[in-house]
């Protein structure tokens, strides 16, 4: 219609959820617009203003989590589950609540043996966890040892994550908000951090639930 100024097109964009993921944008890109004014082109109007919803696409690759693993427990004569010291519920909850991947790493010891395990959170909740029915491939991590502290990260988690669990608060099963850590660059390149926000304290939680 001559009416047209402005057209949104949603979202949709994908981001990476795989060290293997490959995605065209240009090509996709190209598309759209192209698509786009050939519509227009046949109905006589000029090409409007586009905008986009891509949410995950523009400020995914913005947050990640870096868990530790406290404890490895043996759950038959074949599982064995790494339990990290958090809960996925509330600082993943789309790994639960959508099966979504997320690029996982190990932080540390990748040149020592690795193993097959499964990861389960910190709450009473048969639902908190993250296996390969999530990472479609199996998840193998550095062997268990106790006496030396393994660090793991999920990356590419800044689209929705916190938006959805919630920052501060009460989460699920008295489980505090972790330490939030801001990673920038100064002038010169080099690689800065500061602390945004230490972790939640038992005192702070009893504080808003009014002891």
């Amino acid at each position: 219609m001559p009416s047209l100024d402005s057209l949104n097109i949603g979202g949709g964009f994908p981001i990476k959820n795989s060290l293997a993921f490959e995605f065209d944008y240009e090509y996709m890109i190209n598309e759209i617009v192209t698509q786009i004014k050939q519509v227009c082109d046949e109905a006589d109007v000029d090409v409007p203003h586009i905008f986009t919803e891509f949410g995950s696409f523009t400020v995914g690759e913005s947050g990640g989590a870096i868990y530790k693993v406290l404890y490895q427990k043996q759950q038959n004569d074949r599982e064995k589950w790494n339990m990290i010291n958090s809960s996925f519920i509330t600082t993943l909850p789309d790994s639960w609540a959508i099966s979504k991947r997320f690029i996982m790493l190990a932080i540390n010891r990748w040149n020592e043996e690795y193993e097959r395990v499964l990861l389960g959170g910190l709450t009473c909740d048969s639902d908190d966890y993250y296996n390969s029915e999530q990472n479609v491939n199996a998840i193998y991590l550095p062997k268990y040892n106790k006496d030396k502290p393994l660090y793991i990260g999920f990356f590419n988690t800044g689209a929705y994550q916190e938006s959805i669990g919630g920052y501060g608060g009460i989460q699920h099963c008295l489980i505090p908000a972790p330490k939030h850590i801001l990673i920038d660059r100064d002038e010169n390149g080099a690689i800065q951090t500061r602390v945004f926000k230490e972790q939640q304290s038992s005192e702070q939680m009893l504080d808003i639930l009014g002891y």
